[in-house]
């Protein structure tokens, strides 16, 4: 008995403590005060309950049946009553710790967003006709976020789409262009972009080139670079640009009455002279020979104007077995040699081991994915007889 009321005198202390330490908790709460508050409470609390509460469930064994039933009911109250008053201790914590991954879902956690330029307002007034003051939101914009790349090249679009002052454009364009650790895409894209305003705005084809000449010397070897040689050697000319602004009259002839009466023979339409176009292809590529698109119309030219099946296959072949080439171009022209070879060659299995190539170029890819599909879908064996190669052309090979 005396053990029985020492223990209601413990739980009654207990309760009473904890409802005490409930009211402070609530003052100091989220201050280092707070959380040292909460570490005493936790080891009084625990040191109660593993040197008062367990060793008085250990007495109930041996006590009578009416007093150990007493007793356990007793000690199970006061560790109810610890880990109640523990629960209220640690209840945001608890309460984090199981609904902070559902509460995640929705709301993303407790990362703190990264700062980011807000040009909705530029983009609205753009769009209201408001060219003064979506420049001025912009550039209020990057005063927050100097090395906002998007940001610079929205306000030299500004100026050189709306504003028509080309020159401010391109000096924005080369301050977005000291930006620190910009990607060769971003360096590609703004000179791309200054080379297309100095062509459709200064009409200015050496400006121009000369943009698109820095993207080799920035970012040589790279894909960039390629494509940008690939302009270079397709550039519009200062006189293809004066052409294009020559808006001279055209004279519009007379034309003869009761032209329905009469009868005239129908006039084939003039074929184009593909050895002139041959030719002009063989130019361009003495004057350039990784000219992608001249070489590949003339490998054209060679299946599908001469018929000379092989020669064309070995320009693409030129194309292809060249050095650096991007990926999806050399994909491209492998399922066309191989297009070639079944559909002209009616050689399957040539264009099957073409598809293969691209499989063993480019391992466990989409591209290779794509090309066993393909292969998938070729007739088993040719009915027809295979072609014979057409004869060579003349010209030496550039």
């Amino acid at each position: 008995m005396d053990a029985l009321l020492k223990v209601l005198e413990w739980t009654v202390g207990l309760a009473v403590f904890g409802w005490f330490f409930w009211l402070r908790l609530q003052r100091r709460e989220g201050t280092l005060a707070g959380l040292i508050a909460k570490l005493l409470a936790t080891a009084a609390l625990l040191g109660i309950f593993a040197g008062v509460i367990v060793p008085f469930l250990r007495r109930a064994s041996s006590e009578s049946m009416a007093a150990g039933y007493v007793i356990a009911m007793v000690g199970a109250g006061g560790t109810g009553v610890c880990f109640i008053l523990l629960g209220v201790i640690w209840r945001h914590e608890l309460t984090d710790w199981i609904a902070s991954p559902i509460a995640k879902i929705f709301d993303g956690g407790h990362e703190e967003l990264k700062p980011q330029p807000f040009y909705a307002h530029a983009e609205a007034r753009r769009m209201a006709g408001d060219i003064p003051g979506a420049i001025a939101a912009v550039r209020a914009e990057l005063e927050k976020f100097p090395n906002d790349f998007d940001g610079r090249m929205r306000l030299a679009a500004l100026l050189a789409e709306h504003s028509e002052d080309l020159p401010g454009a391109i000096r924005v364009i080369e301050e977005a262009l000291q930006l620190a650790e910009l990607a060769p895409g971003q360096i590609a894209y703004a000179l791309n972009t200054a080379a297309d305003w100095q062509l459709k705005f200064g009409r200015d084809s050496e400006s121009a080139r000369l943009a698109i000449e820095r993207i080799t010397i920035l970012l040589p070897g790279t894909e960039a670079a390629l494509h940008a040689q690939q302009r270079l050697a397709n550039h519009t000319s200062q006189e293809m640009l004066a052409h294009e602004d020559d808006h001279s009259p055209v004279a519009i002839p007379e034309f003869e009455r009761k032209l329905g009466l009469k009868r005239r023979k129908p006039v084939a339409p003039e074929k184009p002279d593909i050895n002139a176009v041959e030719r002009r292809l063989r130019d361009r590529l003495a004057k350039n020979r990784n000219d992608w698109v001249a070489r590949e119309e003339l490998a054209r030219l060679y299946v599908e104007q001469f018929e000379f099946f092989e020669r064309g296959l070995q320009e693409l072949e030129i194309l292809i077995s060249a050095p650096g080439q991007p990926k999806q171009e050399m994909v491209r022209w492998l399922h066309q040699k191989a297009d070639w070879q079944v559909k002209l060659l009616n050689d399957v299995e040539a264009g099957r081991t073409t598809l293969k190539r691209i499989q063993a170029l480019f391992p466990n890819s989409a591209a290779a994915h794509r090309a066993a599909t393909a292969m998938n879908y070729l007739p088993p064996v040719s009915r027809f007889e295979r072609k014979k190669p057409g004869g060579e052309p003349g010209g030496a090979e550039a």
